[in-house]
C-alpha cells in the first residue's frame, strides 16, 4: 500500500479524500436520523476525525514532496549525465584534432625532410659539378702555366747568354765606370740614409708631441690630487691610432692617479700617429704621462 502511495502519491491523496468523505457522510448521515448524543461526546469525535484529515493531508503533502524531491534528483542526474555526455564528446573532438593536427604536422615534416634532401642532393650535384669544372680548370690552367714557364725558361736562357756576352765585351770598358758609380750610389744612399733618419726622427718626436698632448687634454685630475706624479703606459695601437689595449707597466705608486692616466689613453682613442712604415714605430709603445711636462 505504502509503495502505492509512492508511485502514485497525487492519486492515492484523492482516493483518501474522496473515501474520507464518503466516511464523513456516512456518520453525519446517521448522526441525523439517529438521537443526538451528548454534546461533549459528539465533539471529542468530531475533533478526532479533523485531526485524522490533518495527518491524511500531511502525508499527501509529504509525499508530493517526496516525489517532487525525487524528481529534483533525477532531473539533477539527468543534467550531470548530460554534462558528462557532453564533455565526453568535447574530448573525444579535441583529442580527434589533436591526432589530425599531427597527421598533419608528420606529413609536412615529411614532406619537407623529403625536399630538403631533394635539395641536398642537388646542392651535391651541383658542387659536385663545379668541383669537377674547377679542376678541370685548374688543371689546364697549370698546364698553361707550365708550357708558358717553360717558353719564358728559354727565352730567358737565349737572353741571358745573349746579355752575357755582351756583358763580356763591356765588362772591361765598364768596369772603372761601375766602381765609380758604385762609389757614388753609396754616398748618395748613405746621405739619403742619414737625412731620411733625421726626418723619422722629426716626425717621431711630433707625433709622440701630439700624443702627449691628446692624452693630457682628456685627463682628469683626481680630486686632491697634488702635482709631481708619472706612470709609464704600454699603449698597442691599430692602423689609424685605434687604442687596442693601455696597461700601467711602471705605476706612479698612486692607484688612482695610474687609473686616471690610462683612462685619459682611452678617452683620446684614437690617438695621432703617422701613416705608412714609421707607423710601425708606434704599434707597441712605451708612453710615459707626465702631466706636469717634466
Amino acid at each position: 500500500m505504502l509503495q502505492i502511495l509512492r508511485r502514485n502519491p497525487l492519486a492515492a491523496a484523492i482516493a483518501i479524500l474522496m473515501h474520507l468523505g464518503i466516511i464523513l457522510l456516512m456518520v453525519f448521515g446517521l448522526d441525523w436520523w439517529d438521537t443526538p448524543e451528548p454534546k461533549r461526546y459528539k465533539a471529542d469525535v468530531v475533533q478526532a476525525r479533523v485531526v485524522d484529515a490533518a495527518k491524511v493531508d500531511a502525508e499527501v503533502k509529504r509525499l508530493q514532496q517526496a516525489e517532487k524531491n525525487k524528481k529534483a534528483k533525477a532531473d539533477a542526474a539527468r543534467r550531470k549525465e548530460i554534462k558528462r555526455l557532453e564533455d565526453l564528446r568535447k574530448k573525444r573532438k579535441k583529442e580527434e584534432k589533436r591526432i589530425a593536427d599531427l597527421k598533419k604536422k608528420r606529413k609536412a615534416q615529411e614532406k619537407a625532410e623529403k625536399k630538403r634532401k631533394a635539395e641536398a642532393k642537388k646542392r651535391r650535384l651541383a658542387e659536385e659539378k663545379k668541383r669537377k669544372a674547377a679542376e678541370a680548370k685548374k688543371r689546364r690552367a697549370a698546364e698553361e702555366k707550365k708550357r708558358k714557364q717553360a717558353e719564358a725558361k728559354k727565352r730567358k736562357a737565349a737572353e741571358e747568354k745573349k746579355r752575357k756576352a755582351a756583358e763580356a765585351k763591356k765588362r772591361k770598358a765598364e768596369a772603372a765606370k761601375k766602381r765609380r758609380l758604385a762609389e757614388q750610389r753609396k754616398a748618395e744612399a748613405e746621405m739619403r740614409a742619414a737625412m731620411e733618419a733625421e726626418r723619422d726622427a722629426t716626425e717621431l718626436d711630433r707625433y709622440r708631441g701630439l700624443i702627449r698632448e691628446a692624452v693630457t687634454a682628456s685627463w682628469i685630475r683626481p680630486t686632491g690630487m697634488g702635482d709631481g706624479l708619472k706612470c709609464t703606459l704600454r699603449i698597442r695601437m691599430a692602423a689609424g691610432g685605434n687604442v687596442i689595449a693601455a696597461e700601467v707597466v711602471q705605476s706612479s705608486g698612486n692607484g688612482a692617479f695610474d687609473r686616471s692616466a690610462r683612462t685619459a689613453v682611452l678617452k683620446a682613442d684614437p690617438l695621432p700617429v703617422p701613416t705608412g712604415r714609421l707607423f710601425e714605430k708606434f704599434r707597441d709603445i712605451n708612453f710615459v704621462f707626465d702631466p706636469s711636462g717634466g
